[in-house]
C-alpha cells in the first residue's frame, strides 16, 4: 500500500507500507481513514477502462467525483482541488490509459486468475509498442519535412533516443526502489537486446522479403563507425566502473560520469550533424 502526501503541486512524498495479509491491510487502511485530518482518495487496483475515467474525474473535479462515488467507499474521495497543470496532464493521461487498459484488463497477469495469459500480455505490449513507435517516427519525419534544417539523424539521437530509453530508465528506477535490482538491470539490458534482435531485425527482414526477395537494403551509413566506437567505449567504461572497488556496485558519482559522457556524445554528434566541426571518423 502506498500513501502519497502532496504538500504542494510540484512535490509529493510516497510512504510504502507492507502487510502480511489482506485483512491486516484492510484494518490498517481503516485506521488511516479514521485518524487522517483530511478525507483521502483511496483506490483499489483496477486495470479496466472504467478506472481511467474515474481517475480523470477525480483530477478534474474531486468534489463532484466524491458525490458519484459515495456508494463505493473503496474508491474514497478527496476535497483538495488539483492544480491547472495536473488537470492539463490528465487529458493525455486519459487517452493513453483508455488505449492501454482496453487490452490490459483482459490479460492482466497481476490478477491471479489470469497469470497463464502472459504470452497474450506480451503480444499486447508489443502491439502497443509498435503503434507508439510508429507514431514517434512519423512525428520525426513530419518535423524533418516541415523544418528540413533539422536532419533525421539529429532527431534520431534526441527525440527517438529519449522516447525509447526514458521509459526504460523510469521502469528501472521504479524496480530499484522496490528493492528489485536484478529486475532493474534485466529491464535495461533486455530492452536493448530486444530492440536489436526483434524490434529492428524483424521489420528489416519483413521489408527485405517483401520488396527485395531477401536482397540487401541500401542505406546511407555515414557516421556509423563513429557511433559504434561511442557505444563500445561507453560499454567498456561501464565495465571498468563495475570492476573498480567496491566491485559490482555503481555509485552516484559513476552515474554522474556516465551522464556527462552522454552529454559529450550529444554535443559532438550535434555539432557534426550541423557542420560546426568535422566528423571525428
Amino acid at each position: 500500500m502506498e500513501l502519497e502526501f502532496r504538500p504542494h503541486m510540484m512535490q509529493h512524498v510516497t510512504l510504502r507500507l507492507k502487510c502480511a495479509t489482506s485483512a491486516e491491510r484492510h484494518d490498517l487502511l481503516e485506521k488511516i481513514k479514521d485518524h487522517s485530518l483530511k478525507r483521502l482518495w483511496v483506490h483499489k487496483y483496477d486495470p479496466t477502462v472504467r478506472f481511467a475515467f474515474v481517475r480523470f474525474a477525480h483530477v478534474m473535479c474531486p468534489r463532484l467525483c466524491s458525490r458519484f462515488l459515495d456508494d463505493e467507499p473503496e474508491l474514497g474521495r478527496e476535497l483538495d482541488e488539483t492544480g491547472v497543470l495536473e488537470k492539463l496532464l490528465a487529458i493525455p493521461e486519459l487517452i493513453i490509459n483508455v488505449c492501454l487498459m482496453s487490452t490490459l484488463s483482459v490479460v492482466d497477469v497481476k490478477d491471479i486468475r489470469k497469470e497463464s495469459r502472459w504470452p497474450l500480455c506480451f503480444l499486447g505490449a508489443m502491439g502497443w509498442l509498435a503503434i507508439f513507435s510508429f507514431l514517434m517516427l512519423e512525428t520525426c519525419n513530419r518535423i524533418n519535412y516541415h523544418i528540413p534544417s533539422i536532419p533525421i539523424s539529429f532527431l534520431g539521437i534526441t527525440v527517438c533516443a529519449v522516447g525509447t530509453s526514458f521509459p526504460n530508465a523510469v521502469a528501472s528506477v521504479i524496480m530499484a526502489q522496490q528493492e528489485q535490482p536484478a529486475a532493474a538491470i534485466a529491464n535495461a539490458l533486455g530492452s536493448n537486446v530486444q530492440n536489436v534482435f526483434l524490434a529492428m531485425a524483424l521489420p528489416w527482414a519483413i521489408f527485405s522479403a517483401q520488396q527485395l526477395s531477401f536482397g540487401p537494403i541500401t542505406q546511407h551509413v555515414a557516421g556509423i563507425n563513429e557511433g559504434v566506437v561511442w557505444m563500445v567505449g561507453t560499454l567498456a567504461l561501464l565495465l571498468l566502473l563495475a570492476l573498480l572497488p567496491p566491485a559490482f556496485a555503481l555509485m552516484k558519482c559513476h552515474g554522474a560520469l556516465l551522464i556527462l559522457v552522454y552529454v559529450a556524445y550529444l554535443l559532438v554528434t550535434s555539432m557534426e550533424t550541423f557542420g560546426v566541426i568535422q566528423p571525428l571518423m
